[in-house]
């Protein structure tokens, strides 16, 4: 009940800390997007609260990836580049039926073929998911090896792998569409575990307001 009133109710004031970038952001903490029609229903106009931050590290760079919910109790996912602070990265998760309804399986399952140079056309921009869907993707990452923590590493760098702290390896599949602002991401995991999402680059003014928790 408190978490749906955060959402529907008037903001509280800004008191104490004062937030100016999403990276700023710590759990508990609401934002609201903007109403611009290049953003996806799930994005578009909502208001979230900030449920948890992890870390996605890779050999040269790592980011941050922010779980967010809002009243559909839908979690949504923001993507933040240390060395980019002028754009956010907006990840839905894929069920299977997603994927099936969008790709052909057979286009699809050419992803994880050597050497990496899957050509992968959508069966439909007709979705939910409109605006994160490109016209046509390019893979650009075959297996690249990467690491995935629980935790928030903003400002730090994570454990390395022989510490018993270390993250979940994984190997990163990515399909770049036009002008590279729309991806498809996928990750696999040492047990076989599969993750797939449409990400959608915009700009980080596409955030409209931020609030510190209560």
């Amino acid at each position: 009940m408190s978490f749906l009133k955060k959402l529907f109710g008037k903001p509280a004031e800004k008191i104490g800390r004062e937030l100016s970038h999403p990276q700023a952001l710590q759990v508990g903490d609401l934002l609201q997007m903007s109403d611009s029609f290049a953003l996806p229903e799930a994005f578009r106009k909502q208001q979230f609260e900030l449920l948890e931050v992890q870390t996605q590290e890779f050999e040269f760079r790592q980011q941050s990836r922010l779980i967010c919910r809002g009243a559909s109790q839908q979690d949504v996912f923001l993507l933040l580049d240390e060395k980019d602070r002028d754009h956010v990265g907006l990840s839905v998760l894929l069920r299977r039926a997603d994927v099936e309804a969008l790709f052909d399986m057979d286009a699809f399952a050419e992803i994880f073929d050597e050497p990496g140079s899957a050509n992968l056309t959508p069966l439909t921009q007709d979705s939910p998911f409109g605006p994160m869907i490109a016209n046509n993707y390019v893979q650009q990452d075959f297996a690249t090896q990467g690491y995935f923590h629980d935790q928030d590493y903003r400002g730090q760098k994570p454990p390395a792998f022989t510490d018993q702290a270390h993250g979940r390896q994984f190997e990163y599949f990515a399909l770049f569409g036009e002008q590279e602002m729309r991806w498809l991401e996928i990750y696999v995991f040492e047990n076989g575990d599969t993750d797939v999402y449409l990400t959608l680059k915009r700009p980080v003014t596409d955030i409209a307001e931020l609030w510190p928790k209560s």
